[in-house]
């Protein structure tokens, strides 16, 4: 993998694990979201225009736009529900799980066979999911993480991943076609057409506006994280291959389950750290050596 799309993954990474930092603090988090969304149509405008020669619409890209779009609103869903019911180190890392999802949809209905290495890195993302669920490391709980799997915060988090899977896979077909940058224009506001009408359907105008007058500057700063950082992404798509874009990207997972257990306090600290860089370690398995 050549320096620059390393580069540009590895700034991705970061800003995706602080967006989602500030995302978890949110108060009315699906109103945070939605402000998240529409604030990155805005203040990554002037980025747009600088690096674009000319802004126009890709008639060819209109089939991944609607999917990609309105597949991005439902993980957008599925990660607020997760955030609503459990701490940002559990759900994080399991949410960025995806490679996982790929590999196990690519064996049942593609009937793709799984390597050694694949073997490996499928074990080392089942632990570490075991291993963040755990409370300690004493016997008593050895039991925990099995009924913890049934937790609303669990299973939001991995329907995320599958999301996040299917929506990786349409961008990657489009970057071939579209100009990644000019992609990701019309890609943002094909999300907040998707996620508009379901947010305000939910929370009406009222509650959105309480949200954004109790934490004005973090989804203004959350939208430019994100966008800016799937920008990057995308820019690294056209420049590299999928599986290490996906896998190095995966570092949030380590970087994510940190900032929870720092800066928001959250518990089970060891564990989910250490599930943490088990679950990126079979990651990165997978998709490079897998």
């Amino acid at each position: 993998m050549e320096l620059l799309p390393l580069c540009l993954v590895m700034i991705s990474a970061i800003s995706h694990a602080f967006w989602n930092l500030l995302a978890k603090k949110g108060l009315n988090k699906m109103a945070f979201i939605w402000l998240t969304s529409f604030s990155s149509l805005i203040s990554v405008l002037p980025a747009f225009i600088l690096i674009l020669p000319r802004i126009f619409y890709p008639i060819n890209a209109t089939p991944f736009l609607l999917a990609s779009g309105f597949i991005e609103a439902l993980y957008f869903i599925s990660l607020v529900k997760a955030y609503e019911a459990g701490d940002l180190s559990l759900v994080y890392p399991l949410a960025r799980s995806s490679p996982l999802i790929v590999l196990i949809l690519a064996v049942v209905f593609l009937k793709e066979t799984i390597s050694s290495w694949g073997i490996i890195g499928l074990s080392l993302v089942i632990l570490g999911v075991y291993v963040i669920h755990l409370r300690s490391f004493s016997f008593r709980d050895f039991i925990h993480p099995i009924v913890s799997l049934r937790s609303r915060a669990s299973q939001w988090a991995l329907m995320t991943a599958i999301w996040t899977s299917i929506y990786s896979l349409i961008d990657k077909m489009a970057v071939g076609i579209v100009d990644p940058i000019l992609y990701a224009f019309w890609l943002d506001i094909f999300i907040v057409i998707f996620l508009t009408p379901i947010v305000f359907k939910r929370l009406g105008l009222r509650r959105i506006v309480a949200e954004f007058k109790e934490n004005r500057m973090n989804p203004i700063v959350s939208g430019f994280l994100m966008r800016a950082g799937y920008v990057l992404v995308l820019v690294a798509l056209s420049l590299s291959q999928l599986s290490y874009i996906i896998s190095i990207r995966q570092l949030s997972i380590v970087l994510g389950s940190f900032l929870g257990i720092t800066l928001l306090h959250e518990p089970y600290g060891k564990s989910r750290l250490i599930g943490s860089i088990l679950i990126f370690s079979g990651v990165f398995t997978l998709s490079v050596l897998g």
